[in-house]
């Protein structure tokens, strides 16, 4: 099982990025479970937030097309929850790696993803995870490689 993260789903949505295609192509993969993989709440937030924000996006989407993009993801995804036990591994990891800023976020994804048992996420930011033993961060087109 790999998680999508919400730059995957934000270039799947945006025809105008270059990155579109893999995107488009990885999360559909992922629709039609030639790819086992999920979301969590936050990365549908995040997407939400981003695609509808003019300083993120050339053309945002209103609230009402976004949401509409919220929910045929939450139809063709696996949402996992959030566990209790994410919060008490995302404060070790908080001391381990002393993040400033946004970096507090990828750290509460890598937190989800232990709870889960998810090792792999798919990402055009996979330097952000970098400091993290335990997560592979794949590009769209390296988990569509793997997939074959």
């Amino acid at each position: 099982m790999i998680l999508l993260d919400t730059n995957v789903l934000v270039y799947g949505v945006n025809a105008d990025a270059p990155q579109h295609s893999s995107s488009q192509a990885v999360i559909q993969a992922a629709f039609d479970r030639h790819i086992l993989a999920a979301v969590v709440p936050q990365i549908l937030l995040e997407f939400l937030a981003v695609v509808t924000s003019p300083r993120r996006v050339i053309r945002p989407l209103d609230a009402a097309e976004a949401w509409e993009q919220v929910e045929i993801l939450r139809v063709n995804l696996p949402v996992l929850g959030l566990e209790p036990e994410a919060l008490t591994i995302l404060g070790e990891l908080v001391l381990a790696h002393r993040p400033a800023g946004r970096g507090i976020f990828d750290l509460f994804l890598a937190a989800q993803m232990r709870t889960h048992g998810i090792r792999t996420i798919c990402t055009y930011n996979g330097s952000d995870f970098d400091r993290l033993r335990d997560v592979e961060a794949l590009t769209p087109e390296e988990a569509l490689a793997d997939a074959s």
